[in-house]
Protein backbone atom coordinates (compact mmCIF):
# COMPACT_ATOMS: atom_id res chain seq x y z
CA UNK A 1 0.00 0.00 0.00
CA UNK A 2 1.28 3.63 -1.31
CA UNK A 3 0.33 6.43 1.25
CA UNK A 4 0.92 10.25 0.51
CA UNK A 5 3.79 9.91 2.77
CA UNK A 6 5.29 7.49 0.23
CA UNK A 7 7.16 7.92 -3.11
CA UNK A 8 5.29 6.42 -5.83
CA UNK A 9 8.36 7.01 -7.98
CA UNK A 10 11.73 7.12 -7.16
CA UNK A 11 14.26 9.37 -8.72
CA UNK A 12 17.86 9.00 -7.97
CA UNK A 13 19.79 11.63 -9.00
CA UNK A 14 17.29 14.04 -8.78
CA UNK A 15 19.31 16.24 -6.12
CA UNK A 16 22.37 18.23 -7.93
CA UNK A 17 25.38 17.08 -6.40
CA UNK A 18 27.55 20.21 -6.12
CA UNK A 19 31.41 20.72 -4.14
CA UNK A 20 30.05 21.55 -0.41
CA UNK A 21 32.89 23.71 2.22
CA UNK A 22 32.59 21.38 4.85
CA UNK A 23 33.90 17.64 4.07
CA UNK A 24 34.24 14.81 6.65
CA UNK A 25 34.85 11.47 6.50
CA UNK A 26 31.57 10.10 7.57
CA UNK A 27 28.59 11.91 8.36
CA UNK A 28 26.08 10.40 11.14
CA UNK A 29 22.61 11.58 10.86
CA UNK A 30 20.87 11.00 14.05
CA UNK A 31 22.10 11.32 18.25
CA UNK A 32 20.30 8.38 19.32
CA UNK A 33 21.87 5.28 20.69
CA UNK A 34 22.72 4.05 16.79
CA UNK A 35 24.16 7.22 16.15
CA UNK A 36 26.22 7.86 19.04
CA UNK A 37 27.23 4.41 19.16
CA UNK A 38 27.75 4.59 14.68
CA UNK A 39 30.05 8.06 15.45
CA UNK A 40 32.20 6.42 18.00
CA UNK A 41 32.72 3.30 16.18
CA UNK A 42 33.94 5.53 12.86
CA UNK A 43 36.00 8.02 15.20
CA UNK A 44 37.56 4.96 16.85
CA UNK A 45 38.52 3.16 13.03
CA UNK A 46 40.18 7.00 12.13
CA UNK A 47 37.31 8.85 10.90
CA UNK A 48 36.55 12.47 10.81
CA UNK A 49 33.15 12.31 11.98
CA UNK A 50 30.23 14.66 12.26
CA UNK A 51 26.57 13.96 13.83
CA UNK A 52 23.91 15.89 13.42
CA UNK A 53 20.84 15.73 16.06
CA UNK A 54 17.41 17.09 15.20
CA UNK A 55 16.52 17.65 18.83
CA UNK A 56 17.61 20.28 20.91
CA UNK A 57 20.18 17.05 22.60
CA UNK A 58 21.37 14.03 21.87
CA UNK A 59 19.55 10.85 22.79
CA UNK A 60 16.30 9.58 21.36
CA UNK A 61 13.90 7.11 21.84
CA UNK A 62 17.18 5.74 23.83
CA UNK A 63 17.11 8.23 26.52
CA UNK A 64 13.81 7.01 27.85
CA UNK A 65 14.08 3.41 27.12
CA UNK A 66 13.73 0.53 29.72
CA UNK A 67 17.78 0.31 29.25
CA UNK A 68 17.34 -3.50 28.62
CA UNK A 69 20.18 -5.07 26.77
CA UNK A 70 20.19 -8.56 25.56
CA UNK A 71 23.07 -10.85 24.89
CA UNK A 72 24.36 -14.29 25.01
CA UNK A 73 26.78 -14.65 27.74
CA UNK A 74 26.98 -18.46 28.35
CA UNK A 75 29.37 -17.87 31.89
CA UNK A 76 26.78 -15.44 33.40
CA UNK A 77 23.88 -17.63 32.41
CA UNK A 78 25.38 -20.91 33.46
CA UNK A 79 26.18 -19.29 36.68
CA UNK A 80 22.75 -17.84 37.46
CA UNK A 81 21.21 -21.35 36.13
CA UNK A 82 20.16 -19.97 32.40
CA UNK A 83 20.20 -22.50 29.94
CA UNK A 84 20.83 -20.47 26.66
CA UNK A 85 22.30 -19.88 23.31
CA UNK A 86 22.74 -17.60 20.29
CA UNK A 87 20.82 -20.51 18.27
CA UNK A 88 18.18 -20.39 20.60
CA UNK A 89 18.22 -16.74 20.62
CA UNK A 90 18.07 -16.49 16.90
CA UNK A 91 15.31 -18.95 17.02
CA UNK A 92 13.21 -17.01 19.35
CA UNK A 93 13.66 -14.00 17.12
CA UNK A 94 12.35 -15.85 13.58
CA UNK A 95 9.73 -17.32 15.57
CA UNK A 96 8.61 -14.04 16.84
CA UNK A 97 8.96 -12.30 13.56
CA UNK A 98 7.12 -14.79 11.78
CA UNK A 99 8.56 -15.17 8.61
CA UNK A 100 9.43 -11.06 8.21
CA UNK A 101 12.60 -10.44 9.44
CA UNK A 102 15.72 -11.41 7.89
CA UNK A 103 17.49 -14.47 9.01
CA UNK A 104 20.88 -13.23 8.22
CA UNK A 105 20.27 -10.07 10.25
CA UNK A 106 18.94 -11.81 13.30
CA UNK A 107 22.13 -14.33 12.93
CA UNK A 108 24.29 -10.60 12.96
CA UNK A 109 22.28 -8.88 15.34
CA UNK A 110 22.73 -12.02 17.72
CA UNK A 111 26.33 -12.86 17.20
CA UNK A 112 27.51 -9.30 17.56
CA UNK A 113 25.59 -8.59 20.47
CA UNK A 114 28.24 -10.16 23.06
CA UNK A 115 30.56 -8.01 21.52
CA UNK A 116 29.04 -5.10 21.61
CA UNK A 117 28.05 -5.20 25.25
CA UNK A 118 31.71 -6.15 26.01
CA UNK A 119 32.57 -2.51 23.81
CA UNK A 120 30.23 -0.89 26.41
CA UNK A 121 31.66 -1.72 29.39
CA UNK A 122 35.72 -1.34 27.96
CA UNK A 123 33.76 2.36 27.66
CA UNK A 124 33.31 2.38 31.10
CA UNK A 125 29.22 1.31 30.91
CA UNK A 126 28.38 -0.53 34.18
CA UNK A 127 25.34 -3.06 34.31
CA UNK A 128 23.67 -4.49 37.36
CA UNK A 129 24.56 -7.76 39.00
CA UNK A 130 22.42 -10.22 37.78
CA UNK A 131 20.75 -11.20 34.05
CA UNK A 132 16.53 -10.65 33.81
CA UNK A 133 14.44 -10.15 31.18
CA UNK A 134 12.82 -7.52 29.56
CA UNK A 135 8.38 -7.18 29.19
CA UNK A 136 8.36 -9.44 26.05
CA UNK A 137 11.91 -10.44 25.93
CA UNK A 138 10.77 -14.06 26.67
CA UNK A 139 13.94 -15.50 27.80
CA UNK A 140 16.22 -13.98 30.89
CA UNK A 141 19.29 -12.63 28.61
CA UNK A 142 18.83 -8.84 29.80
CA UNK A 143 21.71 -6.50 31.07
CA UNK A 144 20.61 -3.55 32.87
CA UNK A 145 23.18 -0.39 33.35
CA UNK A 146 23.53 0.78 36.54
CA UNK A 147 21.96 4.17 35.91
CA UNK A 148 18.37 4.61 35.14
CA UNK A 149 16.59 3.80 31.99
CA UNK A 150 18.53 4.15 28.85
CA UNK A 151 20.57 7.19 30.08
CA UNK A 152 23.90 5.40 30.79
CA UNK A 153 24.59 4.19 27.39
CA UNK A 154 23.87 7.74 26.07
CA UNK A 155 26.15 9.24 28.46
CA UNK A 156 28.52 6.77 28.17
CA UNK A 157 28.93 7.29 24.06
CA UNK A 158 28.56 10.82 24.07
CA UNK A 159 31.76 11.18 26.39
CA UNK A 160 33.73 9.10 24.08
CA UNK A 161 32.36 10.77 20.68
CA UNK A 162 33.72 14.15 22.40
CA UNK A 163 36.99 12.27 23.02
CA UNK A 164 37.52 11.48 19.85
CA UNK A 165 36.47 15.00 18.54
CA UNK A 166 33.60 13.99 17.17
CA UNK A 167 31.72 17.38 15.67
CA UNK A 168 28.20 16.83 16.89
CA UNK A 169 25.39 19.96 15.83
CA UNK A 170 21.94 19.52 17.47
CA UNK A 171 18.84 21.50 15.99
CA UNK A 172 19.81 20.16 12.28
CA UNK A 173 17.06 18.79 10.89
CA UNK A 174 18.02 16.70 7.81
CA UNK A 175 16.05 17.81 4.75
CA UNK A 176 17.89 15.42 1.86
CA UNK A 177 20.49 13.46 0.56
CA UNK A 178 22.07 13.43 -2.51
CA UNK A 179 23.98 11.37 -4.79
CA UNK A 180 27.02 12.14 -6.84
CA UNK A 181 27.08 11.51 -10.65
CA UNK A 182 28.52 7.85 -10.27
CA UNK A 183 25.44 6.75 -8.12
CA UNK A 184 27.43 7.11 -4.57
CA UNK A 185 25.68 8.88 -1.56
CA UNK A 186 27.88 12.18 -0.94
CA UNK A 187 25.95 14.59 0.54
CA UNK A 188 23.52 15.79 3.70
CA UNK A 189 21.61 19.11 3.60
CA UNK A 190 20.11 20.13 6.54
CA UNK A 191 18.33 23.20 8.27
CA UNK A 192 20.59 24.78 11.10
CA UNK A 193 18.89 26.38 14.07
CA UNK A 194 18.52 29.61 12.50
CA UNK A 195 16.74 27.63 9.68
CA UNK A 196 19.83 28.35 7.13
CA UNK A 197 20.55 25.73 4.45
CA UNK A 198 23.85 24.05 5.28
CA UNK A 199 25.17 21.28 3.36
CA UNK A 200 28.10 18.44 4.25
CA UNK A 201 30.34 15.90 2.08
CA UNK A 202 31.08 12.80 3.69
CA UNK A 203 34.41 11.66 1.68
CA UNK A 204 33.45 7.61 2.84
CA UNK A 205 29.88 7.94 3.41
CA UNK A 206 26.90 8.23 5.25
CA UNK A 207 24.95 6.72 7.89
CA UNK A 208 21.20 6.96 8.73
CA UNK A 209 20.45 6.48 12.45
CA UNK A 210 17.35 8.83 12.78
CA UNK A 211 15.09 6.60 14.46
CA UNK A 212 11.33 5.46 13.01
CA UNK A 213 8.23 7.26 12.41
CA UNK A 214 6.32 6.72 15.86
CA UNK A 215 6.05 10.24 16.89
CA UNK A 216 4.54 11.13 13.28
CA UNK A 217 0.61 10.05 14.18
CA UNK A 218 -0.58 11.11 10.31
CA UNK A 219 1.48 8.65 8.58
CA UNK A 220 1.13 5.68 11.45
CA UNK A 221 -2.39 6.67 10.61
CA UNK A 222 -1.98 6.15 6.77
CA UNK A 223 -0.21 3.17 6.98
CA UNK A 224 -1.78 1.41 9.95
CA UNK A 225 -5.55 3.03 10.11
CA UNK A 226 -6.10 1.44 13.32
CA UNK A 227 -3.21 2.45 15.12
CA UNK A 228 -3.36 6.56 13.85
CA UNK A 229 -5.91 7.35 16.74
CA UNK A 230 -3.41 5.82 19.60
CA UNK A 231 -1.02 7.96 21.69
CA UNK A 232 2.82 7.88 21.35
CA UNK A 233 5.63 7.19 24.17
CA UNK A 234 8.01 8.64 21.58
CA UNK A 235 10.37 11.07 21.04
CA UNK A 236 8.86 14.03 19.06
CA UNK A 237 11.27 14.12 16.49
CA UNK A 238 11.42 10.54 15.39
CA UNK A 239 8.62 11.77 11.97
CA UNK A 240 10.29 9.64 9.29
CA UNK A 241 11.72 12.70 7.32
CA UNK A 242 15.37 10.87 7.06
CA UNK A 243 13.69 7.35 5.59
CA UNK A 244 11.39 9.23 3.15
CA UNK A 245 14.72 10.58 2.31
CA UNK A 246 16.76 7.57 1.87
CA UNK A 247 13.74 6.22 -0.23
CA UNK A 248 14.02 9.06 -2.41
CA UNK A 249 17.26 8.18 -3.41
CA UNK A 250 16.38 4.50 -4.31
CA UNK A 251 16.20 2.62 -0.43
CA UNK A 252 14.11 -0.10 -0.16
CA UNK A 253 11.63 0.12 2.85
CA UNK A 254 10.29 -2.84 4.06
CA UNK A 255 7.43 -4.00 6.82
CA UNK A 256 6.57 -0.34 7.50
CA UNK A 257 2.96 -1.61 8.64
CA UNK A 258 4.62 -3.51 11.67
CA UNK A 259 4.53 -1.28 14.29
CA UNK A 260 4.81 -2.32 17.92
CA UNK A 261 3.04 -0.85 21.09
CA UNK A 262 2.95 -0.56 25.00
CA UNK A 263 1.25 0.18 27.84
CA UNK A 264 1.12 4.18 27.14
CA UNK A 265 -0.87 7.29 28.58
CA UNK A 266 -4.75 7.63 28.68
CA UNK A 267 -4.45 11.15 27.10
CA UNK A 268 -2.43 13.43 26.10
CA UNK A 269 -0.41 15.42 29.73
CA UNK A 270 -1.40 12.01 31.66
CA UNK A 271 1.23 10.17 33.48
CA UNK A 272 2.46 6.63 31.73
CA UNK A 273 1.50 3.61 33.92
CA UNK A 274 4.98 1.79 34.01
CA UNK A 275 3.64 -1.53 36.13
CA UNK A 276 3.96 -3.38 33.26
CA UNK A 277 7.82 -4.75 33.88
CA UNK A 278 8.78 -8.47 35.21
CA UNK A 279 6.50 -10.83 33.19
CA UNK A 280 5.84 -12.94 36.54
CA UNK A 281 4.65 -9.80 38.78
CA UNK A 282 1.85 -8.46 37.17
CA UNK A 283 -1.20 -9.41 35.69
CA UNK A 284 -3.49 -7.98 33.03
CA UNK A 285 -7.08 -7.58 33.34
CA UNK A 286 -10.10 -6.50 31.96
CA UNK A 287 -12.95 -3.63 32.49
CA UNK A 288 -14.96 -6.62 34.20
CA UNK A 289 -12.22 -7.45 36.61
CA UNK A 290 -10.60 -10.85 34.22
CA UNK A 291 -7.56 -11.43 32.45
CA UNK A 292 -7.51 -11.80 28.96
CA UNK A 293 -4.13 -13.14 27.82
CA UNK A 294 -1.18 -14.34 28.72
CA UNK A 295 1.30 -11.62 29.94
CA UNK A 296 4.15 -13.29 28.86
CA UNK A 297 2.59 -13.08 25.20
CA UNK A 298 4.28 -11.39 22.57
CA UNK A 299 3.84 -7.31 22.55
CA UNK A 300 1.99 -7.70 18.92
CA UNK A 301 -0.08 -10.29 20.68
CA UNK A 302 -0.89 -7.76 23.72
CA UNK A 303 -1.60 -5.20 21.08
CA UNK A 304 -3.91 -6.72 19.39
CA UNK A 305 -5.91 -8.03 22.41
CA UNK A 306 -6.09 -4.88 24.33
CA UNK A 307 -7.27 -2.88 21.20
CA UNK A 308 -9.87 -5.52 20.76
CA UNK A 309 -11.30 -4.39 24.32
CA UNK A 310 -14.03 -2.25 24.39
CA UNK A 311 -12.67 1.05 24.54
CA UNK A 312 -9.32 -0.37 24.07
CA UNK A 313 -8.47 -0.40 27.03
CA UNK A 314 -6.55 -2.83 30.24
CA UNK A 315 -5.67 -2.44 33.39
CA UNK A 316 -2.31 -3.51 34.93
CA UNK A 317 -2.29 -5.03 38.53
CA UNK A 318 0.83 -5.69 40.98
CA UNK A 319 1.12 -6.23 44.39
CA UNK A 320 3.51 -4.28 46.76
CA UNK A 321 6.43 -6.66 46.62
CA UNK A 322 6.12 -6.65 42.79
CA UNK A 323 6.62 -2.89 42.71
CA UNK A 324 9.06 -3.07 44.94
CA UNK A 325 11.11 -5.24 42.68
CA UNK A 326 11.34 -2.85 40.13
CA UNK A 327 13.48 -0.15 39.75
CA UNK A 328 13.59 2.96 41.44
CA UNK A 329 12.53 5.13 38.75
CA UNK A 330 9.62 2.96 38.09
CA UNK A 331 8.94 3.11 41.47
CA UNK A 332 9.32 6.76 41.49
CA UNK A 333 6.67 7.00 38.45
CA UNK A 334 3.98 5.05 40.10
CA UNK A 335 4.23 7.34 43.03
CA UNK A 336 3.47 10.45 40.24
CA UNK A 337 0.92 8.48 38.79
CA UNK A 338 -0.66 7.65 41.72
CA UNK A 339 -0.86 11.49 42.84
CA UNK A 340 -1.90 12.17 39.09
CA UNK A 341 -4.87 9.55 39.42
CA UNK A 342 -3.53 7.25 36.50
CA UNK A 343 -2.57 4.67 39.19
CA UNK A 344 -4.77 3.47 42.11
CA UNK A 345 -3.59 1.97 45.23
CA UNK A 346 -5.27 0.36 47.89
CA UNK A 347 -4.93 -1.97 50.96
CA UNK A 348 -7.54 -4.46 49.35
CA UNK A 349 -8.31 -5.90 46.41
CA UNK A 350 -12.20 -4.01 46.91
CA UNK A 351 -10.81 -0.58 47.60
CA UNK A 352 -9.02 -0.67 44.30
CA UNK A 353 -11.85 -2.16 42.44
CA UNK A 354 -14.46 0.07 43.90
CA UNK A 355 -12.01 3.16 42.78
CA UNK A 356 -11.41 1.68 39.03
CA UNK A 357 -15.48 0.52 38.65
CA UNK A 358 -14.27 -2.80 38.73
CA UNK A 359 -16.57 -5.43 39.85
CA UNK A 360 -14.64 -6.59 42.85
CA UNK A 361 -15.74 -10.34 43.69
CA UNK A 362 -14.84 -11.09 39.45
CA UNK A 363 -11.31 -9.08 40.37
CA UNK A 364 -11.29 -10.88 43.48
CA UNK A 365 -11.69 -15.06 41.51
CA UNK A 366 -9.43 -13.61 39.08
CA UNK A 367 -6.47 -12.72 41.83
CA UNK A 368 -7.06 -16.03 43.80
CA UNK A 369 -7.49 -18.04 40.14
CA UNK A 370 -3.92 -16.68 39.46
CA UNK A 371 -2.35 -17.65 42.82
CA UNK A 372 -3.22 -21.18 42.61
CA UNK A 373 -2.00 -21.16 39.02
CA UNK A 374 1.05 -20.11 40.56
CA UNK A 375 0.79 -22.76 43.20
CA UNK A 376 -0.57 -25.76 40.41
CA UNK A 377 2.32 -24.10 38.16
CA UNK A 378 -0.67 -24.57 35.19
CA UNK A 379 -2.30 -21.58 34.00
CA UNK A 380 -5.95 -21.87 32.09
CA UNK A 381 -4.49 -18.75 29.54
CA UNK A 382 -0.95 -20.50 29.09
CA UNK A 383 1.58 -18.38 31.10
CA UNK A 384 4.97 -20.39 30.78
CA UNK A 385 5.24 -22.16 34.06
CA UNK A 386 8.58 -20.16 34.57
CA UNK A 387 7.12 -16.96 34.91
CA UNK A 388 4.34 -18.44 37.52
CA UNK A 389 6.47 -17.61 40.44
CA UNK A 390 4.70 -15.18 42.54
CA UNK A 391 1.45 -14.57 43.74
CA UNK A 392 -0.59 -11.40 43.92
CA UNK A 393 -1.30 -11.05 47.77
CA UNK A 394 0.66 -8.38 49.44
CA UNK A 395 -0.73 -5.40 50.23
CA UNK A 396 -1.18 -2.91 49.30
CA UNK A 397 -1.97 -3.35 45.88
CA UNK A 398 -1.78 -1.19 42.71
CA UNK A 399 -3.69 -1.02 39.29
CA UNK A 400 -2.95 1.32 36.46
CA UNK A 401 -4.33 1.85 33.44
CA UNK A 402 -3.18 0.31 30.03
CA UNK A 403 -3.89 1.18 26.86
CA UNK A 404 -1.98 0.83 24.24
CA UNK A 405 0.44 3.92 22.49
CA UNK A 406 2.73 3.63 20.04
CA UNK A 407 6.28 2.37 21.28
CA UNK A 408 8.27 1.40 18.16
CA UNK A 409 8.10 1.39 14.31
CA UNK A 410 9.62 -2.16 13.32
CA UNK A 411 9.39 -1.68 9.50
CA UNK A 412 11.88 0.86 7.67
CA UNK A 413 15.26 0.72 5.27
CA UNK A 414 16.11 -2.48 4.27
CA UNK A 415 19.79 -3.40 5.08
CA UNK A 416 22.32 -6.35 4.63
CA UNK A 417 24.45 -7.92 7.28
CA UNK A 418 27.30 -4.92 7.33
CA UNK A 419 23.99 -2.23 7.49
CA UNK A 420 24.60 -1.37 4.10
CA UNK A 421 21.26 0.07 2.46
CA UNK A 422 19.43 -1.28 -0.05
CA UNK A 423 17.55 -0.56 -2.93
CA UNK A 424 14.75 -1.88 -4.58
CA UNK A 425 16.73 -4.62 -6.68
CA UNK A 426 18.93 -5.64 -3.15
CA UNK A 427 21.86 -4.33 -4.29
CA UNK A 428 23.83 -2.01 -1.64
CA UNK A 429 23.38 2.07 -2.67
CA UNK A 430 27.69 3.13 -2.32
CA UNK A 431 28.37 5.03 0.89
CA UNK A 432 24.69 5.20 2.92
CA UNK A 433 24.29 2.86 6.07
CA UNK A 434 21.80 2.45 8.50
CA UNK A 435 21.20 1.76 12.11
CA UNK A 436 18.41 1.18 14.81
CA UNK A 437 14.85 2.02 14.40
CA UNK A 438 15.16 3.59 10.88
CA UNK A 439 15.80 -0.26 9.37
CA UNK A 440 13.23 -2.88 9.37
CA UNK A 441 14.73 -6.61 8.76
CA UNK A 442 15.40 -7.28 12.28
CA UNK A 443 12.69 -7.78 14.12
CA UNK A 444 10.13 -8.52 11.54
CA UNK A 445 6.47 -8.49 12.92
CA UNK A 446 7.17 -8.27 16.81
CA UNK A 447 10.10 -6.85 18.65
CA UNK A 448 11.31 -8.73 21.58
CA UNK A 449 11.87 -6.82 24.86
CA UNK A 450 15.10 -5.49 24.78
CA UNK A 451 15.97 -5.86 21.76
CA UNK A 452 15.76 -2.27 20.36
CA UNK A 453 18.82 -1.11 22.00
CA UNK A 454 20.51 -4.64 21.31
CA UNK A 455 19.79 -3.73 17.51
CA UNK A 456 20.81 -0.19 17.77
CA UNK A 457 23.98 -0.47 19.40
CA UNK A 458 24.92 -3.33 17.50
CA UNK A 459 24.65 -2.46 14.16
CA UNK A 460 25.51 1.39 14.99
CA UNK A 461 29.00 -0.16 15.53
CA UNK A 462 28.53 -2.15 12.63
CA UNK A 463 27.72 0.49 10.41
CA UNK A 464 30.60 2.97 11.56
CA UNK A 465 33.27 0.26 11.88
CA UNK A 466 31.83 -0.63 7.96
CA UNK A 467 31.70 2.66 6.79
CA UNK A 468 35.17 3.67 7.88
CA UNK A 469 36.44 1.12 5.57
CA UNK A 470 34.76 2.04 2.48
CA UNK A 471 37.22 3.97 0.74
Amino acid sequence: MRTKFLLTAVCIFCSTYSFAEELFDVVVVGGGAAGLAAAVSAAENGSKVILLEKGLRVGGNAYFSGGYYNAVDPELQKKAGIQDSEELFVKQMLESGAGKNDPEIVKTMVKEALPTLNWLKSKGLKFQEGITESFGGEWRRSFKPISPDGQGYIQVLLNDALKRNVEIRTSAAVQEITRDNKGKVRQVRYLDKKNNKQTVEARKGIILAAGGFGANLELVGEISPDLGTLGTDNFVKNTGEVMLSAQKIGAKLVNLEEIECLPGAREEGATRSRLHGDTSRFILIDAKGKRFIREDASRSQIRDAVLRLPKKMAFILVDSEGLRSYSKLVQRDTIRSIEAGDVIMGDTLEEIAEKMNIPAESLKRTVTAYNESVVNQIDPLGKDPKKLVYSLKTPPFYIGFAPMAIHNTLGGLAIDTRARVLDERGSPIPGLYAAGEITGLTHGANRLGGNGLTEALTFGRLAGKNCSQND
